[in-house]
Order: C-alpha cells, then sequence, then structure tokens
C-alpha cells in the first residue's frame, strides 16, 4: 500500500532531476534599446530626446511620485498608437513601445505638457548588413 502511495505521488508531481519547475508565463518582451526616467522635480522626461532604428523599443519608467502619461501628437504618430497611448502612468509604472517606422515622434505628459513636459524620439530605418549591396556585381 505504501509503494502504490508512493509511485502515485512520484506520477503526479513528475521526476525532476535539477533545476527549477517550468512555469509558463508572460510573453516575453523585447529588451529595450532606451530607457526615459520620468521624474517629478522638475517634471521632464531623461533624456527628453533619443535617436534610435527602426525595431528597437523604448521604455518610459515613472520614477516620480505623481502621475504622467505618454503620448504621441503631432502629425505623424507612431504606428498603431492611440491619442493616449500609454493612458495614465502611476508612480512605478512602466510603458513600453516598439518602434517600426522610421520617423520623428514627439510625445508629452497630459498632466505636465504646459511645463514643459515634452520628449522626441528619432527613429532612423534600420540599416542592412554591410558587406553585400544588392545591383552590385
Amino acid at each position: 500500500m505504501i509503494a502504490v502511495a508512493a509511485a502515485t505521488a512520484v506520477a503526479a508531481f513528475g521526476c525532476r532531476t535539477g533545476g527549477s519547475p517550468v512555469t509558463p508565463g508572460p510573453a516575453a518582451r523585447p529588451a529595450p534599446a532606451a530607457i526615459v526616467v520620468i521624474s517629478d522635480a522638475p517634471a521632464e522626461f531623461m533624456p527628453s530626446a533619443l535617436t534610435i532604428k527602426a525595431g528597437d523599443t523604448v521604455e518610459w519608467r515613472n520614477t516620480g511620485g505623481i502621475t504622467h502619461s505618454v503620448e504621441f501628437v503631432g502629425e505623424a504618430p507612431p504606428e498603431g498608437t492611440a491619442s493616449s497611448q500609454s493612458g495614465i502612468l502611476a508612480p512605478n509604472e512602466t510603458y513600453t513601445y516598439t518602434f517600426k517606422v522610421p520617423g520623428t515622434y514627439t510625445y508629452i505628459c497630459r498632466f505636465h505638457v504646459i511645463n514643459g513636459m515634452i520628449g522626441k524620439i528619432v527613429v532612423l530605418a534600420d540599416e542592412p548588413a554591410s558587406g553585400t549591396t544588392a545591383g552590385t556585381h
């Protein structure tokens, strides 16, 4: 009877040899190419201007003690954005976005734009690896 109980326990929990249990988790997010710190004193994005490549991800981190936002403005918001991309970012929250299309993107904090809380991201085309050039012999 004890042998049956032991065999049932092994079958129920599985046999593992080293390592940690495998558990499903959230989909892996790309590592950010740049981090923008959002602060309160003064209310600003640091750095306020970035240059990245198409396909790069930017992460905004609200390190302050009050609410902020990241909202793209202007004639050409990034592909797939809404008028309020990040929504409200409470203290210690983050927002990430992967820029796919080259261009210049201006963004603001809706709560502190009057204080000059404006940022800019310049997205350059992702150049192919050097070596071969199409159309040359």
